[in-house]
């Protein structure tokens, strides 16, 4: 593992303080210098390279024992596959680093995917014996109990702990008591507590493991700070709304400081864009607030009593439309905005105002949108009414919506909200964000036309 070795020690050697002072608390193990229980927690807001801390740790875990043994853990299989191709981009060959599924059907030694039972149902007694000896063992927590099977005393990194509510985490924890002869090497848990909670509907299992943990014992985790994926404006975007969630600021590492849609590979054609939008969508203008307040018409209530805004719909399909006709790739791709929303509804409308079936793929709502990061993001908040009135956004468990759907663009962040809905009625995170981002941000009011039918 040579190779392996001299990518993962230069990597090491690359990253800023914080993630070197994480690495080096995961690589201590259960034990401290003074002899003290050790249990890395790592916060990293969204940016900050969490995974590339887990996934270096746990490299250079391997290559630092004689039999490794890692176990790591993820809440969605996007996250999981991302590990995966993580630790083979930095030289692993693929039968070190196996991801188990449920999928009976995958099947793969050379690909590094293998599915099968529970209890490693469906495999030959000699895939068991080289399952076992597989360094590197990903899965997501729902299906932990297959790793525990194979490895008995791994290191257990769980990544993205902002998804993991502290009834999946403990019933994991069990999964390790049933099914291994030895106590694990170590747990890390790796997340940002400010994310959305786990589950919406049961109050009492919002929290995530991580903001539980916090709750019961005073701890200092290690907090990564610096973020590599957004451009200054867009961070300061983010930053406003961690002021209003009572957080620690991001800094903008150099290397992103002042990335466009040009410095990503998508080359601007100003001619495909209708004038009264070219502002809007100038490259240099990274960080873009619309105000609704002109658009046609209120909110409405849709199926499953979720809410839409037509005319915001409209004009959020629009963009979209005009920002894929305008922004071209060095691939010779047309840019596909990502467009987000808090409601399902308003996502509904907004594909079917859409003609590309591209674009459409590419409308989601911002829970699912959570761990993932997109060149541009187009939000429409939805919210527009006479009364002031923002749903569950003002909720303080569901108020990391816009947090976090802030948080997904890397070199454009289009929002669009009704300023006389969501300001001046106390809503501390568009209070903060309207403070603190209307000198950074190119600040527009829709022209009522905007809200008629989609291009």
């Amino acid at each position: 593992m040579s190779d392996v070795s001299q990518n993962v020690r230069q990597r090491i050697g690359k990253a800023n303080r914080h993630q070197r002072d994480a690495i080096d608390s995961i690589l201590e193990g259960w034990q401290g210098e003074r002899g003290d229980f050790i249990f890395p927690i790592v916060e990293g807001p969204p940016g900050t390279g969490k995974t590339t801390v887990g996934v270096l740790s746990a490299s250079e875990y391997v290559l630092e024992n004689e039999k490794p043994q890692i176990a790591y853990l993820t809440y969605t299989n996007y996250a999981a596959e991302k590990a995966r191709e993580d630790f083979i981009n930095l030289g692993f060959n693929a039968e070190d680093v196996i991801r188990l599924t449920s999928d009976s059907q995958e099947r793969d030694w050379r690909s590094g995917i293998i599915g099968c039972g529970p209890s490693l149902e469906g495999l030959t007694e000699n895939d068991k014996r080289l399952l076992r000896k597989v360094p590197i063992l990903i899965s997501t927590l729902h299906s932990s109990g297959r790793i525990f099977k194979a490895h008995k005393q791994p290191l257990i990194i769980i990544d993205e702990f902002s998804q993991v509510s502290p009834a999946l985490y403990f019933s994991t924890l069990s999964k390790v008591r049933r099914t291994t002869e030895y106590n694990p090497s170590g747990y890390v848990l790796l997340g940002d507590p400010n994310q959305l909670p786990v589950i919406t509907s049961q109050p009492l299992l919002r929290p995530n493991v991580g903001v539980f943990v916090f709750a019961r014992k005073s701890y200092q985790p290690h907090q990564l700070i610096a973020q590599y994926r957004m451009h200054q404006d867009i961070c300061e975007v983010v930053n406003a709304l961690r002021a209003a969630l009572n957080t620690y600021p991001l800094e903008t590492d150099g290397s992103v400081k002042n990335r466009t849609l040009g410095d990503i590979g998508y080359m601007w054609n100003p001619d495909n864009c209708p004038a009264d939008f070219r502002e809007i969508l100038n490259p240099q203008n990274p960080s873009v607030i619309i105000n609704t307040d002109k658009l046609p018409g209120w909110e409405e209530i849709g199926f499953g009593n979720s809410t839409y805004y037509p005319a915001e719909a409209m004009l959020a399909a629009r963009l979209a439309t005009i920002l894929s006709q305008s922004y071209t790739h060095k691939s010779g791709n047309s840019l596909l905005p990502t467009v987000l929303s808090p409601y399902s509804a308003q996502i509904g409308n907004i594909q079917s105002r859409l003609r590309n079936r591209q674009l459409q793929n590419q409308c989601t709502t911002i829970y699912k949108a959570q761990g993932r990061e997109y060149p541009s993001v187009i939000i429409s908040f939805t919210r527009k009414n006479p009364n002031g009135w923002i749903g569950f956004l003002k909720e303080p468990e569901l108020r990391a919506q816009t947090y976090v759907a802030c948080s997904r663009a890397m070199a454009k962040l289009i929002m669009l909200f009704s300023f006389s809905t969501f300001l001046g009625y106390g809503y501390r995170d568009f209070e903060y964000l309207w403070d603190r981002c209307r000198d950074t941000a190119l600040v527009i009011d829709a022209d009522p036309d905007w809200g008629g039918k989609s291009d």
